[in-house]
């Protein structure tokens, strides 16, 4: 087995547990109520300490790599990642709970980063398509069978098999990891941005902590303008240190490459309209339609088949033909129009539509994701990936939460004091709304790639950089 087979099957392991991990868990925090005897408000903390904790680690991920070695700090990340997530499995109690799984994002929010930038350097430029198509395999398959796996773990054993579940695999994945993973460091990794680090985790704590409570407490209350505000100082405070200093720990000079910054742009406006179209749909489904978490994940499933389909059978050759550009620009344009497609549905719309539409948006945003996972880095250096990669999944994980404050925020405006007593024919406008918020969320995003230089990623479609009519205005970059 080659060695870039290697990186990859040992780090949809890892990618795979966090992303499936997330899912499982939302479906059963009804349960883990009932569990802990309290109020179904306060299981927030089971999911919102993860994500928070995950985020907090994700700007250190590519400094950590880059310092100690992407080997030993991906290894001992999948370790803590396993190990929490046994403590998980065992606790007693709600703050136990809570503490173990804000333990268990410290661990996961190192493994996307780092074995981000493990994968795209053990790929060359024109075969990091493939490298795209197994992230891709991961990142949507997860999520759509996260409900259905988490559903029928809770249903038919214990709440605490869906903790459990991580062991097996983890421990299979850190045996491989040490056996078959190459250690990698970088020469010029730098001193530890102390500053950087913590503003950094405060920043992006405070303002996706924000993002979360706005659509209930209101984006106008003391409390969402508080944390607002002080997210705000610190991101402020974050942007300055970063670039008067030498050897930041975010490096936001990448973004003043211009394929890597359209990229990245487009990418967080696609991501939230994505991750905002998951938080809706099982609402629609649950909430509002009264079927279950299995028959939820069941109807999102055709979009997992679609991405599978499009990226595996089509995705690699598209790209190189086609180039990045045009695939998202199409690609977006789809991806959205389906979204709003969902604002059509009403309480008789049949399973067998939703989930129509579902392999529809399936079949669009595979485009777009072989794209981005492609094209992201192909300016970036080798001793640079470690940090993008960092970059890259910081602005991934805000988009996602804004995605899904976006679509909470339209649905509790178009419902304000009241809850799910009330008929779903008087609650169905304001799903639809959220469907539509969604979907135009999007459409910037069109713009932005539309503006994206194919000839930058020459490297990654295995061709030569096509000349460009100085008199046309527009630059002629070589391959990375």
């Amino acid at each position: 087995m080659m060695y870039r087979t290697k990186v990859m099957v040992i780090y949809v392991f890892g990618l795979f547990m966090t992303v499936i991990d997330g899912t499982m868990v939302n479906v059963a925090l009804p349960t883990l109520a009932n569990e802990f005897g309290v109020p179904t408000t306060d299981m927030e903390w089971v999911a919102v300490g993860y994500l928070l904790a995950l985020a907090a680690m994700i700007p250190a991920a590519g400094w950590l790599g880059d310092r100690f070695g992407t080997k030993r700090m991906f290894v001992t990340a999948l370790a803590v990642f396993v190990a929490t997530s046994m403590l998980c499995g065992i606790s007693q109690t709600l703050n136990q709970l809570v503490a173990f799984r804000v333990l268990q994002g410290l661990g996961g929010g190192l493994l996307a980063p780092i074995g981000g930038a493990m994968l795209y350097r053990a790929f060359p430029m024109e075969d990091r398509a493939k490298a795209a198509i197994g992230v891709l395999s991961v990142t949507v398959i997860a999520p759509a069978i996260g409900p259905m796996l988490g559903g029928i773990l809770v249903d038919t054993t214990s709440w605490r098999w869906i903790f459990f579940i991580n062991g097996p695999i983890g421990a299979l994945a850190v045996a491989l990891a040490i056996l078959w993973l190459r250690e990698s460091t970088q020469d010029k990794a730098g001193r530890f941005d102390a500053a950087g680090f913590v503003l950094s985790a405060a920043s992006v704590t405070i303002l996706l902590y924000t993002l979360s409570i706005a659509p209930e407490s209101g984006w106008l209350s003391a409390k969402t303008l508080t944390f607002g505000t002080v997210g705000v100082i610190c991101l402020i405070s974050l942007l300055v240190i970063e670039l008067r200093i030498a050897e930041p720990i975010l490096a936001l000079r990448l973004f003043k490459d211009d394929l890597f910054r359209k990229i990245n742009v487009s990418a967080s406006m696609t991501y939230a309209g994505f991750f905002g179209m998951i938080f809706v749909l099982p609402l629609y489904m649950q909430s509002l339609r009264g079927y279950s978490a299995f028959e939820s994940g069941l109807v999102q499933s055709p979009q997992a088949v679609g991405v599978f389909v499009v990226s595996n059978l089509l995705g690699r050759r598209l790209y190189r033909v086609i180039g990045p550009r045009r695939l998202m620009v199409v690609g977006i344009t789809l991806t959205s129009a389906v979204t709003c497609a969902y604002a059509l549905a009403d309480l008789d719309t049949p399973m067998s539509v939703v989930g129509a539409l579902s392999g529809a948006r399936g079949l669009s945003v595979g485009l777009v994701f072989v794209s981005i996972q492609t094209a992201a880095y192909a300016t970036t250096s080798l001793p640079d990936t470690g940090r993008a990669t960092s970059l890259f999944n910081t602005q991934r994980q805000i988009a996602y939460a804004s995605g899904v404050a976006l679509a909470a925020t339209v649905i509790a405006a178009q419902l304000p004091g009241v809850d799910d007593a009330l008929p779903a024919s008087e609650r169905l406008d304001a799903y639809q709304a959220g469907f539509l918020a969604v979907g135009l969320i999007m459409v910037p995003a069109v713009v932005v790639a539309w503006f994206i230089n194919d000839d930058d990623v020459a490297a990654t479609r295995g061709i030569e950089a096509s000349l460009v009519s100085v008199a046309a205005g527009t630059r002629v970059d070589e391959p990375s």
